[in-house]
């Protein structure tokens, strides 16, 4: 199955990304925008594993979870990968989150230990949308710039999720494939 470990949201901050996705538009720029309920901060991307490796990946998570506590982050401001010039990814930031940082270096550290390769430095954020290609970069500037230090709402970190993505024509569906509570 093609995996990833993932952070789900609380559903004020999905409708407050989806409003920022209409605020976006469409004009400026072809975005494929995430799906209301694809909504998650990416802990670490796996790509294609098997059941063995699953039983591995979740046995590390269950002991991850169980040494971080839950906590409360906000989620404010967009930003975009690579950088302004060359807008690829536009994403939502989230403010206090040591916590998440935490968690993503031991899912990092125990992720290597199991042969996966490492990543780039963690940055946590929420993916709302793929630029495929840019009309008028202006635009699509001016429009970022108005959400450069939007307030999306806050959630809480409950749990790191075992998450199985199944890519379609429609675009990707992710479902739970297991669930680890943090300590309380």
């Amino acid at each position: 199955m093609r995996a990833f470990i993932a952070i789900e949201v609380s559903d004020e901050v999905r409708d407050n990304l989806v409003k920022a996705q209409e605020r976006i538009g469409s004009k400026s720029a072809k975005i494929k925008f995430v799906e209301r309920e694809n909504f998650h901060v990416t802990l670490k991307f796996l790509g294609e594993i098997d059941e063995v490796l699953a039983e591995e990946v979740k046995r590390a998570l269950e002991e991850i979870a169980k040494k971080h506590r839950k906590h409360r982050v906000r989620v404010k401001g967009i930003g975009v990968f690579p950088n302004p010039n060359y807008v690829r990814v536009i994403w939502a930031g989230i403010e206090n989150d040591d916590g998440i940082k935490a968690i993503a270096k031991d899912v990092e550290r125990e992720m290597r230990r199991l042969g996966f390769k490492k990543d780039r430095d963690f940055v946590a954020h929420i993916t709302i949308g793929r630029v495929k290609f840019v009309r008028d970069k202006l635009e699509l500037a001016m429009a970022l710039k108005d959400l450069a230090n939007e307030d999306f709402g806050e959630f809480d970190v409950e749990a790191i999720e075992l998450k199985k993505s199944t890519l379609t024509p429609k675009g990707p569906i992710y479902e739970t494939v297991a669930r680890f509570e943090l300590a309380e």
